[in-house]
């Protein structure tokens, strides 16, 4: 029989090479890993402090942190990150130099000492990148707008009026992420750049997105503007009356128990009439002519014209007529008229120009006429607290109903001649749970607990490390080895049987070698000392008797 007692504590020679290195690898990754969990747990939580620069400007930022005795890492973006505690330290050290600059100067530019004898050329081109720079720094302080290039194409002076050109500006904007510009954002841009450079428009100043889209339309008589500003019109006009109508009930019913819409049918027809009128009852006098025309016959000169006929007759050879008229004797009235009195005619025009009243009106409708009005309103019902504390909800009466219509049709000016529509409506509105105050940050979110954290964190798994990776290996190496002996304890070792087993309570296991086993010890025994092996014959043979 043979018994398996613990071998002495084997070293590192007693171990294979291969299982050397192994265990010195493990020894090595499970201390390298304990001290990165070190240095994890201590380290500091680092911030971006400038984002996107260009590697001109981070070798300048990094110089100037350097300087400044402030860690920093450099991100494979070429974003420049600092420790959380150090950011605003170093934004101001970092100001306080000019720090970070852009890609290209502005007034800067001309405030560098020019080199000398440079032309006019490059004299006009540095004004011109000045401008263009400046420009864009200005537009960057708009809300939303994250990076801008401006590009101005300013036509050289001329004298001649034929070779005249306009000055025209492109701008491209970068956005950022989930931002967009509003109408007015865009219409203030362009104008800050037109009112920027001299003798150019508005009109000649395009913008555009780093998506490619275009902002705004140089043509303002385009029909994709026109369209554009005509839903804007339409939306605008749409949600003043919404407001109007939820500002009107709000007070009334409750806040946010109101829900209201309302489509406005516009026409943007642009219509232009001319009107003549005349009026025939009213008549005035322009111009009135009269003439007056009278003719008489007497006793002329008459006969054959010559120049007997042209002499007037001697008083000598008068006849003398009784009673008629002489020079000292005059003849009656009566008579005088008869004999004077000859043919005669007399004529009379008058010419009278009448004005009739005319009217003439020239009449151009405007853009935008509303046509008809679709007004929808929803009301919530009516909300008691009964006795008990609960609430109870009550549908509007059909009274309430028609005073709230009234009221609304006449504060929007509904007009049913125009054809519009108002439809009121009583609803449970779907309770919505009541928001909370909106606290600060929770206890375990402040930097200082997450730093506390996350140096408990690293001290755990190093002791994890030690107690579940080092301390098996060390036990590895200084565990002891069975060693299987002979059953009286007086033979050697069996060699090559090495086992790790043992029993309860430490006592050896037995165990019952197999027939080949015991003639290959007892022929192991015989060799290594043949007399204690006769000596054990001896006492088997007087045993026997």
């Amino acid at each position: 029989m043979a018994d398996i007692i613990p071998s002495p504590a084997r070293g590192m020679a007693d171990i294979p090479g291969l299982k050397q290195v192994g265990l010195l690898a493990g020894v090595a990754a499970a201390v390298a890993a304990a001290i990165w969990l070190v240095l994890w747990s201590q380290g500091q939580n680092y911030t971006v402090l400038y984002g996107q620069l260009s590697e001109r400007e981070s070798g300048q930022v990094m110089d100037a942190l350097t300087a400044a005795g402030i860690e920093f890492k450099l991100n494979p973006s070429g974003a420049v990150s600092v420790p959380e505690s150090k950011v605003q330290e170093a934004r101001i050290r970092l100001a306080s130099q000019g720090l970070p600059q852009s890609d290209s100067m502005g007034i800067e530019m001309i405030q560098k000492e020019s080199a000398l004898g440079s032309s006019s050329m490059m004299e006009s081109a540095r004004y011109q990148s000045v401008l263009e720079t400046e420009l864009a720094r200005t537009i960057v302080k708009v809300q939303g707008v994250q990076t801008a290039r401006v590009h101005l194409a300013l036509p050289k002076p001329t004298v001649f009026l034929r070779d005249a050109r306009k000055a025209t500006a492109s701008v491209m904007l970068q956005l950022y992420p989930g931002r967009r510009l509003e109408p007015g954002q865009v219409a203030a841009i362009v104008h800050l750049v037109a009112s920027s450079v001299p003798e150019l428009a508005a009109g000649d100043v395009t913008l555009v997105d780093q998506a490619g889209s275009l902002l705004n339309s140089p043509d303002e008589n385009a029909e994709q503007a026109a369209s554009t500003r005509q839903f804007a019109y339409t939306r605008k006009l749409e949600e003043s009356y919404q407001q109007r109508i939820i500002d009107l009930l709000a007070p009334i019913v409750g806040p946010g128990r109101v829900r209201a819409t309302v489509t406005a049918d516009m026409d943007y027809t642009v219509t232009e009439e001319t009107h003549e009128n005349y009026d025939p009852q009213k008549t005035a006098v322009r111009s009135e002519q009269t003439s007056n025309e009278q003719r008489r016959g007497g006793d002329g000169a008459e006969g054959i014209p010559g120049a007997l006929s042209n002499q007037p007759p001697g008083t000598s050879g008068a006849p003398v007529i009784p009673g008629a008229a002489t020079p000292g004797n005059p003849a009656p009235a009566g008579e005088t008229t008869a004999a004077s009195s000859g043919p005669s005619s007399t004529a009379q025009r008058s010419t009278r120009n009448f004005e009739v009243d005319r009217t003439l009106s020239y009449v151009k409708q405007p853009v935008g006429v509303l046509k008809r009005l679709n007004v929808g309103v929803v009301l919530d019902d009516w909300q008691k607290v009964d006795a008990d504390g609960k609430v109870a909800t009550t549908p509007m009466s059909e009274a309430d109903i028609k005073r709230f219509s009234q009221l609304v049709r006449e504060s929007i000016g509904l007009k049913e001649a125009r054809g519009d529509q108002l439809n009121v409506l009583s609803q449970t509105f779907k309770s919505d749970m009541p928001l909370g105050p909106i606290d600060g940050l929770p206890l375990w979110q402040t930097p200082w607990i997450t730093q506390l954290a996350k140096q408990i964190v690293g001290a755990a798994l190093v002791l994890v490390v030690a107690f579940l990776v080092l301390r098996p290996l060390m036990k590895s190496l200084t565990k002891a080895t069975p060693r299987l002996t002979a059953s009286g304890g007086d033979a050697g070792d069996i060699a090559g049987d090495r086992l790790s087993l043992s029993g309860q309570a430490g006592n050896p296991i037995r165990l019952a070698p197999s027939f080949e086993q015991q003639i290959a010890a007892a022929r192991t025994l015989v060799g290594q000392d043949p007399r204690r092996a006769a000596q054990v014959v001896k006492d088997w043979v007087s045993a026997d008797g």
